[in-house]
């Protein structure tokens, strides 16, 4: 297993010569982390027969090494993911870094820039990390929704779990002869606002 770890850092950072600032539309992904990983537990747990997932164990939480636990069931060869990815997202910020000299700042704002890109070198790699984890969390769920023809998943509503099931529907809306997916919102008078994940599978899926 590659070394890596998980941990909440922040929102989507902006680096200018006039400061750090954050971009509060821009969270962290791991903040969703809680709920994609109830998603993914309970589809592993799922019988071949059961087409239908209805609400989550919300008193259950999942350690960071949990999570990883089920990335890896879901995602064996996260590592090489991981590697590439983040080899790839190092250069481009140290290429970042290193066109701060040709730019056309001055010599102040540049050693400001420099000093602020390297301050928040780890921080956006976390950031890189958390993201990629949660990706392919949401990637693994789709494969194991396709295979075994799962039709609705419900939840109580949170910004969490409105989140998760918007990736899910994006991610099986991108896949080649794709099924009929929608969100739905469902009030009933004394009760929690739920979120539903429905999926028709009209014809043949292509994994």
């Amino acid at each position: 297993m590659v070394n890596f770890k998980l941990a909440y850092v922040g929102d989507k950072p902006t680096i200018s010569p006039n400061g750090i600032y954050f971009n509060h539309s821009k969270p962290d992904k791991y903040i969703y982390l809680q709920a994609i990983s109830h998603v993914v537990h309970t589809l592993l747990d799922l019988k071949d027969k059961d087409d239908v997932v209805e609400y989550f164990n919300l008193n259950q939480k999942f350690n960071d090494a949990q999570i990883l636990e089920l990335l890896y069931r879901v995602v064996p060869e996260f590592d090489d993911i991981f590697q590439t990815h983040i080899d790839e997202y190092v250069a481009h910020l140290k290429s970042e870094e290193e066109e701060v000299s040709h730019s056309a700042l001055s010599d102040t704002e540049k050693e400001i820039l420099e000093n602020n890109y390297h301050l928040m070198f780890d921080y956006r790699i976390q950031r890189a990390t958390n993201k990629l984890v949660y990706e392919n969390l949401v990637n693994g769920a789709v494969k194991i929704i396709l295979d075994k023809k799962v039709a609705k998943i419900k939840a109580i509503f949170t910004r969490e779990f409105f989140h998760v099931f918007q990736s899910l529907k994006g991610v099986i809306l991108s896949r080649p002869n794709y099924p009929e997916t929608s969100i739905q919102f469902i009030e009933e008078d004394g009760k929690e606002m739920e979120v539903e994940l429905n999926i028709k599978f009209l014809k043949p899926i292509e994994s």
